[in-house]
């Protein structure tokens, strides 16, 4: 064989030798440490060894950076977990995404994503502590889509916490809660045996006054709460049933009751019932040192965080679209409860029967003084100890 053809056979055996050397690929099910960086890390170039680059794993920025809350706000011991999208679909009808992550936060530091690609994760089941040698670890457990159409499977994915962080023992009980006989108020059995009684504002059992109200059942405790029903009348044989429906929550620091509250609306006819939803939903806090039932907040109050949120850049915005341009934060409903010692609420919002598209979001508040904030996610957890 000529001098020439051994060269060729050399290189050609070079290149091959090359390409056969395994690339290490992370799997998502591995734990990535904890970080606090919000922006994507970017992938040291590889060695030029062909003319095409190979793929790497490197994840895709996301549409937005997360950022303490204002002022300061904080949790303190008790950390939540938040599934924040990774990327839109290109294409959209309605609200749609292509992967998720979690990230762990206590109001002011973000520790994640894990995994660190992004998956569809359908659900966010449950948040929890974790040993890992001489600290602990933030976990969360999910349900997991790999193809759509394909099997949910559940799957745990963790990260290093911080130092000096950790479960916590909390001594407080909650207050038991529930409806009084009357079913227009909440009862509260202290520690001592005594029951309290708090009436709910009336507003919530009165009728529309501008529609024709053809027959009101009374409050009526079941297993689902307490259910009212109110027929109003649009025609001889048609008209509209509205069921409210209220019950206690969860209870915190044997100071606070959270209430959650919600109308029902749909078609009445004599030939049935069909289609129609929910209405109207929000959230009641009893005070029990007061001796008050008010709402948290009022829909003016979130439509103005989430449009100075949305201005910040700290929650997600679909720029372009105006069927997208705000997050929905109607219907206020207890979504990840009470904190462990009471101090702090997750509740999350979403659309009503108005038709409007957009995000919807979790958020955090603070019961001492009601002050809330919208997370950048649709789904929200308290790190819990595990079981």
């Amino acid at each position: 064989m000529s001098d020439r053809w051994k060269a060729v056979c050399l290189v050609v055996g070079l290149l091959l030798g090359a390409c056969g050397v395994p690339t290490a690929e992370k799997s998502p099910a591995q734990r990535p440490a904890a970080v606090t960086s919000t922006e994507g890390s970017s992938a040291s170039p590889l060695p030029a060894l062909t003319r095409t680059p190979l793929p790497t794993l490197t994840p895709a920025p996301l549409a937005f950076r997360l950022q303490p809350l204002p002022g300061g706000f904080q949790t303190g011991d008790h950390w939540l977990a938040v599934r924040v999208v990774r990327e839109f679909a290109k294409e959209r009808t309605a609200y749609t995404a292509d992967t998720y992550a979690i990230w762990f936060t206590d109001g002011q530091r973000w520790l994640g994503p894990v995994p660190e690609m992004g998956l569809y994760i359908t659900w966010l089941e449950r948040a929890f502590w974790r040993p890992a040698g001489d600290g602990w670890e933030l976990c969360a457990q999910v349900m997991v889509q790999p193809t759509l159409g394909a099997r949910e499977a559940p799957m745990v994915f963790c990260t290093s916490a911080p130092p000096e962080a950790g479960p916590k023992d909390h001594a407080p009980v909650p207050p038991e809660a529930s409806p009084c006989p009357d079913g227009r108020s909440l009862c509260v059995r202290r520690s001592d045996g005594t029951v309290q009684a708090l009436p709910l504002p009336e507003d919530l059992f009165r009728p529309d006054p501008s529609r024709k109200v053809e027959e009101i059942s009374p409050p009526e405790a079941g297993e689902e709460g307490v259910r009212m029903e109110i027929r109003y009348g649009t025609t001889e044989k048609e008209g509209i049933v509205e069921t409210r429906i209220w019950k206690p929550a969860c209870g915190a620091r044997g100071r606070w009751v959270v209430v959650d509250f919600a109308v029902y609306q749909h078609p009445w006819a004599e030939d049935g019932a069909a289609g129609g939803g929910v209405e109207r939903s929000e959230l009641y806090i009893a005070d029990l040192s007061a001796g008050t039932v008010r709402p948290l907040g009022t829909v003016e109050a979130r439509e103005q965080l989430v449009n100075t949120f949305r201005a910040e850049g700290r929650i997600p915005f679909v720029q372009g679209d105006e069927r997208f341009s705000m997050p929905n934060h109607f219907l206020a409903y207890v979504e990840g409860g009470c904190s462990p010692d009471g101090s702090f609420l997750l509740f999350g919002t979403g659309a009503d029967e108005s038709g409007m598209l957009g995000f919807p979001l979790s958020w955090v508040a603070r019961l001492e003084d009601r002050t809330i904030y919208p997370l950048p996610g649709d789904q929200a957890r308290w790190v819990e100890k595990s079981p």
